[in-house]
């Protein structure tokens, strides 16, 4: 009987602080990008983001640009032949995919922080390259 009045006490106490989890947590969002801050170099002031967009067929595309999230939504799509496609699948928070494009392939793995986030190690099959990154979700409205 404690345990039951713990556990309800504990449940009231995590909705009210919003910690409760949805399923709506652990879906990907397809209307927008997932973006990380990739290499900066400061000698030339540029900084290099790392974009992910993710479709509800199961498709995922990956691209490296200079760009902001903004300055990809005309050109950053599936049948565009510069970037890296893979398919993704989801269990629970947790997220699987490869992206490949003409250079190779890239593995990810990791998991939905919540409707705005993922957490996501990559491995490169190209240049045995290995990170852990944050991305965070921009929201594009006219996304092409």
């Amino acid at each position: 009987m404690k345990l039951l009045f713990f556990l309800s006490i504990l449940t009231i106490a995590c909705a009210a602080r919003g910690q409760t989890k949805d399923t709506d947590s652990f879906r990907v969002r397809y209307d927008g990008f997932y973006q990380t801050v990739g290499d900066i170099d400061k000698e030339n002031n540029d900084t290099s983001y790392f974009y992910l967009r993710f479709y509800p067929d199961g498709r995922v595309i990956s691209v490296t640009s200079e760009g902001t999230a903004y300055d990809l939504r005309e050109w950053f799509n599936v049948e565009m032949d510069n970037v890296s496609v893979g398919k993704y699948e989801v269990h629970g928070n947790k997220i699987y995919f490869s992206t490949t494009d003409t250079s190779g392939t890239v593995i990810y793995s990791g998991k939905i922080n919540s409707r705005y986030s993922l957490v996501l190690k990559a491995k490169s099959l190209i240049n045995n390259y290995s990170d852990r990154e944050k991305y965070y979700f921009v929201e594009i409205t006219d996304l092409k």
